[in-house]
C-alpha cells in the first residue's frame, strides 16, 4: 500500500452509500485511494464479509464495508473538522436525519432509478460498462456493453420490491419525494449546508442518495426545475469545505421542522419501528397505514439494528429539553421511545 493513501476506498459512481464515504474522506482532508469495485474484483472478495459496497481497506489491513460505522470511525481517527455540530441536540438530529436518508431516501431513489424506462436505460449502461471494462474488456465495451445493461435491468427490477419499491407503495415515495426536495429547497436556500456554514452526518448521508437521483433521467429534471438550492448543494457536496459555523437550533428551526414533522417521523421513522416490530415477531413482512393507506415491504435484519443505535444515541442526548421539544412537536418522540 501507497504511504501515501493509507486509504483505499472500493466502490462504484452508481453507489450513494460509496459516494457518502468518499466525500466524508475529502471533506477530512484523509489521502485515500478510489478504487472500481469492478475492477478489482479479487481484491474484493479477499476483503468483503457481505457483497456490498462502499468497502474501505484500512492502514491496519482490515476492512469495513457499513458506511455509517465508516463515518464514525473516520470521526475518531480525524476529529477535525468535525462531522457532528457541538450542540448534543443539533447532533442527535443530524444522526437522525442521515440515517432517514440511507434507510428512506434510498428507498426513493430505487423507485425512480429502476421504476422507469428511461432512468433503467442510464443506469443499466453505466452499470453495464462498467461489468464489461471490469473484466477487461474495454475495446469491446461499445458492443457488449448493451446486452451487459439488459441483463442487469432484469435483475434490478425485480429488486425494486425488497427495498419497498412496489406498486401498492410508489404514490407514498413519489409523494414523499416531492416534498422532501421542496422542504430542502426552502431550508438550503439561505445556508450551504443543511446545520448550517459546515456539513454534518445528515449532508452526508442525505447527498450520497440524492446525487445518485440527480444523476438518473427523472429525478434530474425534477431537481432541475424545482430545486435550484438544492441542486447547488448536491455539487458542493462532491467536495465539501467549511464556509462557516453550524447555526442554534432556534435559526435552524423554522425550516428543518416541516422535514421531520413531514418527513422523518411518518415515514421513516413509522416504517423503522414497524420494520422492527416485525422482526422480533418473526414477520417476513411489514405493514402499517401512511398517508392514509397501506405501506408493505419485506421485513429486514439490519433496519432492526440500526433502529436500536438510533434510539442507543437518543437514550444519551434526550436530557437535552430543546431537543425533546422539538421531537415531540415533530411527532418523532413516540417512536424513537416505542418499546424494544
Amino acid at each position: 500500500m501507497n504511504a501515501n493513501t493509507p486509504y483505499r476506498l472500493m466502490g462504484r459512481p452508481e453507489s450513494g452509500y460509496s459516494l457518502k464515504v468518499r466525500s466524508a474522506l475529502r471533506y477530512k482532508n484523509l489521502p485515500f485511494e478510489w478504487m472500481d469495485r469492478f475492477k478489482h474484483q479479487a481484491l474484493y472478495q479477499q476483503h468483503a464479509k457481505v457483497p456490498l459496497i462502499p468497502l474501505l481497506l484500512l492502514p491496519t489491513g482490515s476492512a469495513m464495508q457499513d458506511s455509517t460505522p465508516i463515518l464514525e470511525m473516520l470521526e475518531k481517527q480525524q476529529p477535525e473538522p468535525s462531522l457532528h455540530p457541538p450542540d448534543p441536540a443539533l447532533r442527535f438530529l443530524s444522526e437522525l436525519l442521515e440515517e432517514y436518508g440511507d434507510e428512506w431516501v434510498n428507498k426513493l431513489m430505487f423507485h425512480y432509478r429502476w421504476g422507469y424506462p428511461a432512468d433503467q436505460k442510464r443506469r443499466g449502461v453505466s452499470l453495464g460498462r462498467g461489468v464489461v471494462e471490469g473484466k477487461g474488456f474495454k475495446l469491446l465495451a461499445p458492443i457488449m456493453t448493451p446486452l451487459a445493461a439488459r441483463i442487469i435491468i432484469k435483475r434490478m427490477v425485480p429488486r425494486m420490491a425488497f427495498a419497498g419499491a412496489n406498486e401498492n407503495n410508489a404514490p407514498i415515495l413519489i409523494a414523499s419525494f416531492s416534498q422532501l426536495i421542496d422542504m430542502l429547497e426552502a431550508h438550503l436556500k439561505s445556508r450551504p449546508y443543511i446545520f448550517g456554514g459546515s456539513p454534518a452526518f445528515a449532508d452526508f448521508g442525505l447527498w450520497g442518495q440524492l446525487w445518485q437521483a440527480w444523476t438518473d433521467a427523472s429525478c434530474e429534471t425534477i431537481l432541475e426545475q424545482r430545486a435550484p438550492s438544492v441542486v447547488a448543494w448536491i455539487k458542493r457536496m462532491e467536495h465539501p469545505s467549511i464556509e462557516g459555523a453550524f447555526e442554534s437550533l432556534d435559526s435552524l428551526k423554522a425550516t428543518l421542522k416541516p422535514i421531520f414533522e413531514r418527513e422523518v417521523g411518518p415515514h421513516f421513522l413509522a416504517w423503522s419501528v414497524a420494520n422492527a416490530k416485525a422482526y422480533r415477531a418473526g414477520e417476513k413482512q411489514t405493514e402499517l397505514q401512511m398517508d392514509g393507506q397501506k405501506y408493505y415491504q419485506k421485513t429486514f435484519k439490519y433496519p432492526a439494528g440500526s433502529l436500536d443505535i438510533l434510539q442507543d444515541k437518543f437514550e444519551v442526548a434526550a436530557p437535552d429539553s430543546a431537543l425533546s421539544d422539538f421531537l415531540q412537536d415533530t411527532h418523532c418522540l413516540a417512536h424513537l421511545k416505542s418499546q424494544r
